[in-house]
């Protein structure tokens, strides 16, 4: 199986790609440090790119973007989840949301379950084939993290989670990113006519919904 691999992770080769010619990795040609946003998208590229090779054959059956709404809902069990939460989690629109889920039900991933104050409501649940796939990409995951923090001291990561903090604090005090800045998802207006979309909730039900 792929995702049961186990891998040790290199040295640190300062001939290696990155780091040649005497240069430290994540430094430009003329010594100036690199952009750090553009180091932390690369790191986050090749991150999906191991966990996307090293996936479980168990959960080759879900889609990267399967795979996301799967884990989005796996943590998420304790709460009724509509699809219009699944809109505004990934930033997409009704339409796409609707052909997404509607595929993940048809391959077993998902069912749609009505709820009891509303039997038009239809809250997303995982089936059990789903719930291991969640329990593989899981696994696999922190077998990830495992090998990316090879050699870190737990001083190290903790660091690193509050500068990261620090970071995601910054661009949300911008007001140009984030679930309140202008342009982003809005499950209560979408559809000023009130009709009713695939989920089967109209967006009058939507308001009175506790999330």
């Amino acid at each position: 199986m792929t995702g049961t691999s186990t891998r040790t992770a290199p040295a640190y080769d300062p001939d290696a790609e990155g780091a040649g010619n005497g240069k430290e990795i994540g430094t430009e040609s003329e010594g100036r440090p690199a952009h750090l946003g553009i180091e932390i998208r690369s790191l986050s590229n090749m991150i999906n790119r191991y966990l996307g090779v090293t996936m479980p054959e168990d959960a080759r059956n879900a889609t990267g973007g399967n795979a996301r709404i799967i884990m989005f809902l796996a943590k998420n069990q304790t709460r009724n989840i509509f699809q219009y939460d699944i809109e505004e989690r990934f930033s997409i629109t009704r339409s796409t949301a609707s052909r997404v889920l509607s595929l993940m039900e048809k391959k077993g991933l998902i069912e749609r379950h009505a709820v009891e104050r509303d039997a038009r409501l239809r809250k997303i649940v995982l089936t059990k084939a789903a719930l291991d796939i969640a329990d593989s990409l899981r696994a696999n995951a922190m077998r990830m993290e495992d090998m990316l923090f090879e050699g870190f001291q737990q001083e190290d990561r903790d660091n690193l989670s509050r500068y990261f903090a620090r970071m995601r604090s910054n661009l949300l005090s911008t007001g140009l990113v984030g679930s309140n800045c202008p342009g982003a998802p809005n499950p209560e207006g979408r559809d000023t006519q009130g009709t009713t979309g695939d989920s089967g909730e109209s967006e009058d039900e939507k308001k009175g919904t506790n999330r």
